[in-house]
């Protein structure tokens, strides 16, 4: 009889420290509960080579072909970050408000996708959202080597950092991180606070991770 209890004492002790273990990372995926942003600016031709045309996707029209692009703006936690932070609501966002992004986010799916997946958790209406997005946006400098249709680059992260860092001036290296995918530059990633002001990047942008690779390919827009 006192194994059978003990055994109930146990199972329950194990579902409370469970319980407590898992109910905090619910209760942080809520709107406007994060520590910075990191703002994920796409390497355009990468993802036609990979994906973009296979899929025929507008985004890889060679007749407007396309190079640094808004892929989105995703709050973090310091280590971790939020994702689908409904608000009690379906989002939405409104014809007119992807009709103004689709000059630097060619897609209209990734604009309502970015919006009902990482715009929620900023705790922002669809329009503070994208403004905020759009403002960041504008303020990185692409480096001129980059808009070069006829120059086809093989760096190494640390090459495609230094060159943002030489065009953007404002940056540090602790603020920025590359990210590749089959060994090409697949987007740029700069970290900001709350308040939109350069900060910076945490454990979430950690280099080593997001791209092992020794050298990577910067394919022509």
């Amino acid at each position: 009889m006192r194994g059978v209890r003990r055994m109930a004492v146990t199972s329950a002790l194990l579902t409370v420290l469970l319980s407590a273990s898992v109910a905090p990372a619910f209760d942080r995926d809520r709107p406007g509960v994060f520590d910075y942003y990191v703002l994920v600016l796409g390497w355009s031709p990468t993802y036609c080579l990979i994906e973009g045309r296979l899929r025929r996707d507008t985004q890889c029209d060679a007749k407007t072909p396309h190079d640094l692009v808004l892929h989105g703006l995703w709050p973090q936690y310091d280590k971790g970050w939020p994702k689908d932070c409904y608000a009690g609501r379906r989002p939405w966002v409104p014809s007119e408000v992807i009709d103004t992004m689709r000059d630097i986010m060619p897609s209209k799916n990734l604009i309502i996708h970015e919006y009902a997946t990482h715009g929620t958790c900023a705790g922002l209406t669809p329009e503070q959202y994208y403004d905020a997005a759009r403002a960041l946006y504008d303020k990185v400098s692409l480096p001129p080597e980059f808009s070069d249709p006829e120059r086809r680059r093989d760096l190494s992260p640390a090459g495609v950092e230094r060159e943002f860092l030489a065009a953007n001036p404002w940056l540090s290296a602790d603020m920025i991180a590359v990210t590749c995918r089959r060994d090409a530059l697949l987007d740029i990633r700069v970290c900001f606070d709350r308040d939109l002001r350069p900060r910076k990047c945490g454990p979430n942008e950690d280099q080593r991770r997001l791209c092992r690779a020794d050298t990577i390919n910067v394919p022509v827009p």
